[in-house]
């Protein structure tokens, strides 16, 4: 059979592959291509919305599953939502939960603080209050990222926009870092930490009730599209965990939680100290995907995450690890 790259043929290899139990290699020969490009194929029929998956898992199944990460990391609490056939879809479910965890724990009176990212950045579609917190605070608690919206994702990550969107849907008040996030050296983040504006917002930390943070990617294609804003190609090299390793808030750890001391981003980065965060009595990380896995562990270990908001793909990889 002829082999020619359009949709049509696109869709020809998926009802080989999903739907009359054809393997790779037999379809490659097929079409007198590689295994590798029909494996390539099957992977874009998920981007181009070719084939759909729907895998439905009991909410007892859920359940397990969640009690087995409790379990194993000593966390108090662990909701896992289903996984989709892409990224953006289980980020989005993610963030569904998130919202619904804060509008049912928000209590008026509350500091409540709040990291950047893709997935947290999900929340904001789906927190809608019905109630009015006029005396709660929600902080920022890492300095400011780029606004401009990250190339391929449509996302925009800063933590100003997180911050005071959710704000403003709960009526509370909201005070933002005024600093970057990332500085060249640790004498100007030394020096931005003792301006008086930085100092009084960074004093909130220490009355936190509650905090919402997500997790670095392991992958060095996604990470140096954040961090190419920030380091050379060779300071992201020297920042990317290997395979005994995650990462919170740009500093590295081990899988048991112990920060790595020559981590190159430990006095580089204006975000809430370890020591605080490991303090505040609800610290909720929430992820979406397998390359999360190594974060989640180090940061439940180290003391660092209480609660964690996961894809099911996240969880089975975390159990998948701990198993190794």
């Amino acid at each position: 059979m002829d082999f020619q790259d359009n949709r049509e043929t696109y869709a020809i290899i998926a009802t080989l592959y999903y739907l009359s139990d054809m393997s790779q290699d037999d379809i490659a020969k097929m079409f007198g291509v590689s295994r590798f490009k029909i494996s390539r194929i099957l992977k874009k029929c998920k981007e181009y919305n070719i084939i759909e998956f729907r895998i439905n898992n009991s909410t007892m199944y859920q359940k397990n599953l969640e009690a087995q990460i409790k379990s194993l990391l000593g966390l108090d609490q662990v909701i896992i939502v289903s996984s989709e056939a892409n990224d953006n879809e289980s980020k989005a479910n993610v963030g569904r939960a998130a919202a619904a965890y804060l509008t049912n724990n928000l209590k008026d009176g509350m500091l409540v603080g709040f990291d950047w990212g893709t997935t947290l950045q999900t929340m904001i579609r789906e927190f809608n209050p019905t109630k009015k917190y006029c005396n709660a605070l929600f902080l920022q608690i890492s300095g400011s990222v780029s606004s401009q919206t990250l190339t391929g994702t449509g996302y925009i990550v800063d933590g100003h926009d997180i911050v005071r969107s959710l704000a403003m849907k709960a009526n509370a008040g909201w005070s933002l870092f005024p600093a970057p996030y990332i500085v060249k050296d640790s004498r100007l983040r030394s020096l931005l930490f003792e301006d008086p504006s930085i100092k009084s917002h960074v004093d909130h930390f220490k009355k936190l009730d509650m905090v919402f943070f997500g997790v670095s990617s392991t992958l060095a294609e996604e990470r140096y599209r954040f961090y190419k804003n920030y380091l050379t190609k060779e300071e992201c090299d020297l920042i990317l965990p290997n395979s005994e390793q995650g990462e919170l808030f740009s500093n590295i750890f081990d899988l048991d939680g112990n920060l790595a001391s020559d981590s190159l981003l430990s006095q580089r980065t204006l975000t809430i100290g370890f020591d605080l965060l490991k303090s505040i009595p609800v610290k909720i990380a929430l992820a979406a995907g397998s390359n999360k896995a190594n974060s989640l562990i180090a940061g439940a270990r180290g003391g660092y995450i209480s609660a964690m908001i996961i894809d099911e793909v996240a969880a089975l990889s975390i159990l998948n690890r701990i198993s190794a």
